[in-house]
């Protein structure tokens, strides 16, 4: 007797589809006869433009779709499957990926958490019409220059006027519609703002050089009295700020998800350079440094992407944790991609620097990465809110049986409830609660060097919390210590190891991710961060990740969680 698909399955079923879709679509990226191969979408950089050929595929795929609700007829149901969606299409070209969608994504999702039914269905209608958005978030006082916001409101007969300037925004040209915060009369205010040059006192400022994602058109906005009317008022007056808290959550995982495809990417293109070499090169996979480095850059996707599972699914499942696990998100997963794209440039050597040929799309993804984490929530303003966490710890309840997440840390498990947003704040740190007992599980259940690098992890983790005790043991009004902004770099750390440690406690019956070989080489990567002489005692399964990183590459598939056949 068959058993019927269940509604999850259908829904699995269907992501996977719409990716084996987009990527049958694009094809090979190093075809030289592909329209959409890795020497047009250079010559558009160099051009500082969106390759329009790509733009159209994706018009004709309906990527505005994925950003847009299900219940509004699009796609958006799960954060983690828009994230693996746009993968696709950030292995081609990080600009491609944040000009097309991501930015439209991020002006989105603040009207579908506060807009009203009449905002919403503009939103949708406009952007299921092919149309993007632009936005402009606030700034934090940690944030960074680039995109400092100096707007503010004043109440007008019927409406508002803008008066400043945002010195930065990405899709300033062609949206056809902004969304801004600004302070106001009632305290900072959004609003869902037509399109440029619709009015008077609204002016495009000259295009901004970059040196990443080039082909993106990042300009600033002058306001001189810009009139907005009344229902241009995203939620009530004076919530401005945490309205930008409550999408916060939901946009730092889900960005840095995406951008793993173009990590992906470089990996692939060093390990085509490695596996081209002859024997005798230093750089050929005869070489024990390269092939570290290669297994390095492997286990390092890994850790990335059971971070990005866990930071994308919390909104659905942990909404209370899920500001500080975005946080985490945000904070590390910059740090982990570019020190594994500055060990990948040791194998190419001076192919790295290679503006065009076979390996010029690693030096562009090396350009395209560090600008993907800039951003209102970036990494200054996520450490902060880690800072903050820190400082609960000690007060927090236990989270209870680890067990109860499961959902959170399966990659092909679709039965995910509605994300929320807001809400109370946590009173549980469940990823730090779970170390001890799943490093327990790993002790019992599998090899030595699993159970050596969760062992480690279970250690750093117990040293965290003694260290929070410390910071909060002080009189209440006194500063907060320059450790407490150390220990941030420990604690995104350790719920990184948590997120590997989950994904492998809830792993699938069989495959690549059943076996411990791959958690355990990802755990001694967070274990090394955490205490370098871990990198002398541990003995993690290298061999194991070497020989399925080359089948991979043989068989076009993925280097994350979920091995997705590429386009050829």
């Amino acid at each position: 007797m068959t058993t019927a698909p269940t509604t999850a399955d259908s829904a699995e079923a269907a992501v996977q589809e719409r990716i084996a879709r987009l990527e049958f679509d694009l094809a090979g990226l190093d075809d030289p006869g592909n329209p959409l191969g890795a020497q047009q979408f250079l010559a558009a950089d160099e051009r500082r433009q969106l390759l329009p050929a790509a733009e159209r595929l994706l018009d004709a795929f309906g990527l505005n779709a994925e950003f847009v609700p299900r219940e509004l007829g699009g796609r958006l149901d799960r954060l983690d499957a828009l994230a693996r969606v746009l993968r696709a299409v950030f292995r081609r070209d990080a600009a491609l990926g944040l000009g097309y969608g991501l930015t439209s994504f991020l002006a989105a999702v603040a009207v579908w958490t506060g807009g009203s039914t009449a905002q919403r269905r503009h939103t949708a209608d406009l952007l299921l019409a092919g149309h993007r958005m632009a936005c402009a978030y606030p700034e934090p006082p940690q944030g960074n220059a680039f995109l400092r916001n100096r707007l503010t409101a004043r109440s007008d007969t019927g409406g508002y006027r803008l008066t400043g300037r945002k010195e930065a925004v990405n899709n300033a040209a062609g949206a056809r519609a902004l969304v801004l915060f600004a302070p106001g009369p009632e305290g900072p205010s959004a609003f869902l703002a037509p399109g440029v040059g619709t009015g008077d006192g609204l002016t495009l400022l000259p295009r901004r050089t970059t040196a990443g994602v080039r082909g993106c058109v990042i300009q600033g906005l002058a306001f001189d009295g810009w009139r907005l009317a009344d229902d241009a008022l995203l939620g009530p007056a004076g919530t401005g700020l945490a309205q930008a808290e409550a999408v916060f959550p939901l946009t730092r995982g889900a960005g840095l998800s995406m951008a793993l495809g173009c990590a992906d990417t470089a990996l692939r293109t060093a390990t085509a350079f490695a596996r081209s070499r002859h024997a005798r090169s230093s750089a050929s996979l005869h070489t024990a440094s390269t092939r570290a480095a290669l297994v390095h850059a492997f286990a390092d996707l890994l850790v990335c992407d059971c971070l990005s599972l866990v930071a994308t699914r919390a909104p659905h499942l942990l909404p209370a944790e899920s500001r500080t696990l975005g946080a985490v998100a945000k904070y590390l997963l910059p740090t982990v991609l570019n020190d594994m794209m500055d060990d990948l440039s040791i194998v190419l050597g001076v192919e790295a620097y290679a503006g065009g040929g076979s390996y010029g799309t690693f030096r562009k993804i090396a350009r395209d990465l560090p600008m993907i984490g800039l951003g209102s929530a970036g990494t200054s303003a996520s450490r902060t809110e880690i800072v903050a966490q820190l400082l609960r710890v000690p007060s927090l309840a236990p989270a209870g049986d680890p067990d109860r997440l499961a959902a959170l840390f399966r990659p092909f498990d679709a039965a995910l409830p509605p994300w929320t947003t807001g809400g109370t704040a946590a009173d549980c740190d469940s990823l730090l609660d779970s170390v001890a007992r799943t490093a327990e599980a790993a002790a019992g259940e599998c090899g030595q060097a699993l159970a050596e690098a969760a062992g480690i992890l279970a250690v750093q983790a117990r040293l965290l919390r003694e260290a929070c005790a410390e910071l909060t043991a002080g009189p209440a009004d006194r500063p907060i210590s320059a450790r407490a902004y150390a220990l941030a770099d420990r604690y995104a750390l350790v719920v990184a190891g948590a997120a590997c440690l989950g994904v492998w406690r809830h792993r699938p019956g069989s495959g690549f991710l059943s076996a411990p070989a791959w958690a355990a080489m990802a755990l001694t990567r967070v274990a090394c961060r955490l205490d370098k002489s871990a990198a002398r005692r541990l003995s993690a399964g290298a061999d194991e990740l070497l020989t399925e990183l080359l089948h991979r590459f043989d068989d076009a598939r993925s280097y994350d969680l979920y091995a997705t056949a590429l386009g050829r």
